[in-house]
């Protein structure tokens, strides 16, 4: 081989071959970015779910223990939506035999919803779509739905609740949990203010300076009942102010 050939090739092997290969990579990553994002979102998610239970686990063991009343008054198994199911952190606590609807954009969930909900003894269907349009859902449709923790990253807060109203059964409920905005004129709500346009970029479009629980008020339940209370989050503190409550149609 003359050496001007050796040159060459040493050239494309040890320069040109990298870059193409980084090139290459990068489309690919590109072309299937969504799918990806989607896959390990999902991966996270499911295994944070422990810990993401445990910081507002006591709270959520009173607030659907009432779906256990409400099973018990209607004399059957409840047909429950969530919104923004992820991979079934609350199946532990709806009651047995409930047939779940899991609502969520992302459909790389469907495996964790399916594998947990057979350890609850609930049975799941998955839709895949958005709290502000649930096109596919009639009216009337739900004796309850839940949501927690979603709300702080919906587009629309008030599409949404209008679509909570409108496929809730006639006496349905509304069972929620969000963190909120803090008291005007404390330490937390100016760090909220300052951090929240940087929050609302890195995590997908979640604010931690919503009034969720004043939403609820004004989106026409006929009857609602809200608690404040603290989130036990370590080092959060911006999202330590929640409420949860119950909203009937």
């Amino acid at each position: 081989m003359a050496e001007s050939d050796l040159i060459v090739k040493t050239f494309v092997l040890r320069r040109v071959f990298p870059v193409c290969a980084v090139l290459i990579v990068l489309y690919i990553f590109k072309k299937n970015s969504k799918r990806i994002n989607g896959v390990v979102s999902a991966y996270i998610l499911n295994r944070a779910v422990p810990s993401l239970n445990n910081a507002t686990k006591s709270q959520k063991q009173k607030l659907f223990s009432e779906l256990g009343d409400q099973q018990r008054t209607l004399g059957r198994d409840l047909k429950i939506l969530e919104i923004g199911a992820g991979s079934g952190a609350n199946f532990e606590f709806y009651p047995p035999n409930s047939t779940v609807t899991c609502l969520d954009p992302n459909q790389y969930f469907q495996g964790y919803l399916e594998e947990n909900s057979e350890k609850h003894g609930l049975n799941v269907n998955f839709l895949k779509g958005y709290a502000e349009k649930m096109d596919a859902v009639e009216n009337d449709t739900f004796d309850a739905v839940t949501c927690t923790l979603v709300l702080c990253s919906v587009r629309d807060v008030k599409k949404s609740l209008d679509e909570v109203r409108r496929v809730l059964k006639p006496g349905g409920k509304f069972y929620f949990l969000e963190h909120v905005a803090a008291e005007k004129s404390t330490v937390t709500k100016f760090f909220q203010r300052c951090l929240n346009p940087v929050w609302r970029r890195i995590l997908g479009g979640c604010q931690i300076i919503k009034e969720t629980g004043k939403d609820v008020e004004s989106a026409g339940f006929t009857r609602t009942r809200i608690t404040p209370f603290s989130g036990n989050f370590p080092f959060v503190f911006v999202v330590r102010p929640l409420c949860m409550g119950i909203a009937t149609k």
